[in-house]
C-alpha cells in the first residue's frame, strides 16, 4: 500500500478542508471521522467511506481487515503529516472521510430533544451520545446551535450520528411537528419529578451562558426545572442527561 508523504496530496487537502470549514462540511455533506472505534461503528452501520487514512505505523489488524473485506479506499500517511492532521493529541492513526448519516426521522417522534443556541461543540456531542442511550426519537438543532459535524461534536458525540436522526430546523420548522414543548429553564414552574409528561413532547435544553432563547420561551407549553440543594448551575450536557432518564424512567420503567 502506498505511503502519502507530500503535504499536497489531494486526500490531505480534503481531509483538512473538511475539519477547517463549516460550509465545505453542508456544501458537500462529508464529514471526518477520527479513530478507530468511530471508523468502524460507521462501517458497522452501513456507511461507505470515502476513502481511509492510516498513519504508518498504526497497528489495528482488525480494522485494516474489516477495510479491505469491504473494499475501502485506503493509504497509509507519513507520521509527521498525519499528526498535521489530526484533531486530537493522542491520535489513534485513522481518519475517514464519510457522507453524512442519513438516519430516516420517525413519522410521530415521542420524545424529541432540542437543543436550543448550544454553542460548546463538546456539550453538542455529549448530548447527543445521551440521546441514544435514553432513547430519543429525533434531535433538533434549533437556530444558532452549532455545526453538528463540528470535529469536536463528532468525537464527543461517539457514534451517535450513525444511530439518531439529527436535523437542523428553524423555529416555524419546530412548529410544523405540532408537539407541547417543555422548555428546561433553571426558574421553572414544575420540577422535573412533579410534572406530568406529555407523550409525545418536545424537551428544549437552552445554552448555558443564555437559557432558552425567547423563541423557544414564547411556545413553551410548560416550563421545568431541576431541583438542586445548592450552589452553580448544572451545565447543559448534564441537563439534558438527568431530564432524558427521568423522562425514560417514566414512560418505561415505573409500573
Amino acid at each position: 500500500m502506498d505511503i502519502i508523504t507530500s503535504s499536497q496530496n489531494a486526500r490531505l487537502k480534503r481531509v483538512r478542508t473538511l475539519l477547517s470549514y463549516g460550509k465545505r462540511r453542508r456544501s458537500e455533506q462529508a464529514l471526518v471521522l477520527e479513530g478507530v472505534r468511530l471508523v468502524q461503528d460507521a462501517l458497522a452501520a452501513g456507511a461507505v467511506a470515502e476513502f481511509v487514512l492510516l498513519r504508518e505505523d498504526m497497528v489495528s489488524p482488525d480494522l485494516v481487515d474489516q477495510l479491505r473485506q469491504l473494499d475501502v479506499t485506503t493509504q497509509f500517511v507519513a507520521t509527521a503529516l498525519f499528526d498535521q492532521l489530526s484533531d486530537t493529541q493522542t491520535s489513534q492513526g485513522v481518519l475517514g472521510v464519510f457522507p453524512w448519516p442519513d438516519v430516516p426521522a420517525p413519522e410521530s417522534p415521542n420524545m424529541t430533544l432540542i437543543l436550543d443556541q448550544f454553542a460548546d461543540p463538546g456539550n453538542v456531542g455529549t448530548v447527543l451520545r445521551t440521546a441514544v442511550a435514553a432513547g430519543v426519537d429525533l434531535v433538533v438543532l434549533a437556530p444558532n446551535t452549532v455545526d453538528p459535524y463540528n470535529p469536536k461534536v463528532v468525537r464527543a458525540a461517539m457514534g451517535a450520528h450513525f444511530r439518531i436522526p439529527i436535523v437542523r430546523w428553524d423555529w416555524p420548522q419546530i412548529d410544523a411537528l405540532d408537539i407541547p414543548l417543555v422548555v428546561a429553564d433553571a426558574h421553572g414552574d414544575t420540577t422535573i419529578y412533579d410534572v406530568e409528561w406529555p407523550r409525545p413532547c418536545g424537551l428544549v435544553i437552552g445554552s448555558e451562558a443564555h437559557g432558552p432563547s425567547h423563541s423557544a420561551s414564547q411556545r413553551a407549553a410548560m416550563t421545568v426545572r431541576i431541583p438542586m440543594a445548592a450552589g452553580e448551575s448544572l451545565n447543559a450536557a448534564m441537563s439534558a442527561g438527568i431530564i432524558l432518564f427521568e423522562v425514560f424512567r417514566r414512560w418505561n420503567v415505573q409500573p
